[in-house]
């Protein structure tokens, strides 16, 4: 279940280059940010992995939904959006402050929120260039199922320590996984 750290740094490079496409007036901001909302996730790590196999889980990340999507560039920030902030809100809750490091748990939710911030910006500098629907809500009810589930599960495990362990690796995996969202 746990990623060599080789592999995840390259998982990470890849992604941050993804993210400087985007095309944005933010040339390093979101590739920043990302690389340090992963690392931070990273970090937070508090058991091990392989202490879980047993709550291993598969929340059905909705990565076809995302593959066979031709997005407009305003869309797919939109999307990216709705999974960091359903991501934030996930990490916000007083459950979630029970079981991580108070410091390294406030600073991934504010490089989260930053994220938030920034693509906000560039949604809005595309829609003004462009005459493009806001939103794919399609795949934005996909991404919100797909949290819902993550939401459901930690309610089952009654929010257990190695819960947390398995929904922070799908975190750091859902953000790898969608990282061609910023390619557009």
């Amino acid at each position: 279940m746990a990623l060599p750290f080789s592999l995840l740094m390259a998982l990470v490079v890849l992604s941050c280059q993804s993210i400087c496409s985007l095309g944005c007036d933010l040339p390093q901001a979101p590739s920043l940010g990302h690389r340090r909302a992963l690392r931070l996730l990273a970090q937070m790590r508090r058991i091990s992995p392989f202490s879980c196999l047993k709550d291993r889980y598969d929340f059905g990340f909705p990565q076809e939904e995302f593959d066979g999507n031709q997005f407009q560039k305003a869309q797919a920030i939109s999307v990216r959006h709705e999974m960091i902030q359903q991501t934030f809100n996930l990490f916000s809750t007083t459950h979630s402050s029970a079981a991580w490091n108070e410091t390294l748990l406030d600073r991934f939710c504010t490089e989260l929120y930053q994220q938030l911030d920034d693509l906000e910006t560039c949604v809005m500098q595309e829609v003004k260039v462009k005459e493009t629907p806001l939103m794919n809500e399609d795949s934005i009810l996909e991404v919100k199922k797909y949290f819902q589930r993550i939401t459901l599960y930690l309610k089952e495990k009654k929010y257990s320590p190695c819960a947390w362990e398995v929904v922070r690796a799908e975190i750091m995996r859902s953000f790898s996984l969608s990282t061609h969202l910023q390619k557009v």
